[in-house]
């Protein structure tokens, strides 16, 4: 059996609306929120359908940098935290949906 070539097509749906969530919590909560926006992004670019980690390091490392700033600013460190996760899972999800086969490959 030969394995097949696919294409996989950038997120653009999971990272906005958690940017857009994220935003909206800063207005309402607090402006801490808005130190999410560029860990969704930044999990988003290194989300792939497979999860693996050698696409993924830059987002293990955001998630465990946050869990380490935790220790000081438990708030920052939790926004880094679930930004980095939510926008790396999230977008995994979306391009797994949304990966085709290749035609004529």
């Amino acid at each position: 059996m030969k394995p097949q070539i696919y294409t996989i097509r950038p997120a653009v749906f999971a990272p906005v609306m958690l940017s857009l969530t994220a935003t909206g919590m800063a207005v309402h909560q607090s402006w801490w929120f808005l130190a999410a926006v560029p860990f969704i992004w930044l999990g988003s670019v290194c989300a792939q359908p497979n999860l693996n980690l050698v696409n993924g390091c830059l987002a293990y490392l955001a998630m465990i940098a946050g869990g380490l700033i935790m220790g000081w600013f438990r708030w920052l460190g939790l926004i880094v935290f679930a930004g980095t996760m939510s926008g790396y899972l999230l977008s995994s999800v979306e391009k797994r949906l949304r990966m085709r086969p290749l035609p004529g490959a």
